[in-house]
């Protein structure tokens, strides 16, 4: 494996690792964005490999580092995260176009990582397509990680979260009904949980978020000018809620465009820690990539 270090973007700050295509032909590259703090390896060396397994399939891949995480150095201006974050990946697209003679990109990342993929395949129409895993933040992200959601947002994400908990487990789970009774466990929490989740169900009674339209124009402005998406979600992820609590009915006519694909992944945990959830993904990744992007 021919695998080189790129050095690019303004004073060659950003560093990234290059994996040629092990195959003859002209495929779009990939450029792979980093989940919050976790360096270019991504999470349990997710991203090594994935750079790897692509690259033998023919895709010319770049795993780099935005500002200030792994080996990139901080950047000296005033940037918003959200802007540099679009703008370094930008570069990096640009830094693979130039290594690999590509013209066309496909974006990848878990967590924020997809978060800056989305913001910036609606900034950049060189994005051919973007595959989006576990991305609860794709209306913006705020602070130098990434993860940074907003408060009304966050709140909504983590009741639903303790309300899936409650039904799943702990309402046949004796020991949880001991805590209840021995006063262990908030009755008075364990109603509002319930409460919110049933109102928002069969009232909608909850709030629409600031940015949720604006979310879903972008949506809709991507997959109309033909860009390929991906969502991948893990099984029961916070990711599933956001989306729902932001594109609610709207969800289902972004899902009606041809070049929309959505895959849950059964048992998989938020960075698919198992071995064999990893395999799957990167299947399923080289499966849409070869359905899109092969001739």
């Amino acid at each position: 494996m021919n695998e080189r270090v790129l050095c690019f973007g303004d004073g060659h700050h950003l560093i990234g690792i290059h994996t040629p295509s092990a195959v003859p032909g002209k495929r779009p590259g990939i450029v792979l964005v980093n989940a919050g703090v976790v360096h270019r390896a991504g999470p349990n060396r997710l991203y090594v490999n994935i750079a790897r397994q692509l690259a033998a399939a023919g895709y010319p891949v770049l795993r780099f580092d935005l500002s200030g995480i792994g080996d990139s150095r901080p950047r000296s201006d005033a940037l918003s995260f959200e802007r540099s974050a679009i703008s370094e990946t930008s570069a990096a697209m640009a830094a693979l176009g130039t290594a690999s003679d590509c013209s066309g990109f496909i974006l990848c990342g878990i967590c924020s990582g997809a978060d800056i993929s989305f913001l910036t395949c609606r900034d950049n129409p060189a994005v051919l397509g973007a595959v989006l895993i576990n991305g609860r933040g794709l209306h913006g992200v705020t602070d130098d990680s990434g993860d940074a959601i907003d408060a009304d947002i966050n709140s909504t994400l983590r009741a639903g979260e303790s309300a899936r908990y409650l039904w799943k487990s702990a309402l046949f789970n004796p020991a949880s009904w001991r805590k209840l009774l021995s006063g262990q466990t908030s009755l008075i929490e364990l109603l509002r949980v319930v409460g919110r989740q049933i109102l928002r169900r069969f009232i909608g009674s909850e709030q629409v978020p600031e940015k949720a339209p604006e979310l879903c124009a972008a949506f809709h402005g991507i997959l109309d000018r033909g860009t390929a998406l991906l969502m991948v979600y893990s099984e029961g992820d916070p990711a599933l809620d956001y989306m729902q609590l932001m594109l609610g009915k709207a969800m289902k006519k972004i899902a009606g465009h041809p070049n929309f694909a959505e895959i849950r992944m059964p048992g998989a945990d938020h960075t698919f820690t198992a071995r064999h959830h990893r395999d799957e993904l990167i299947a399923t990744l080289r499966r849409w990539a070869d359905a899109h992007f092969t001739a």
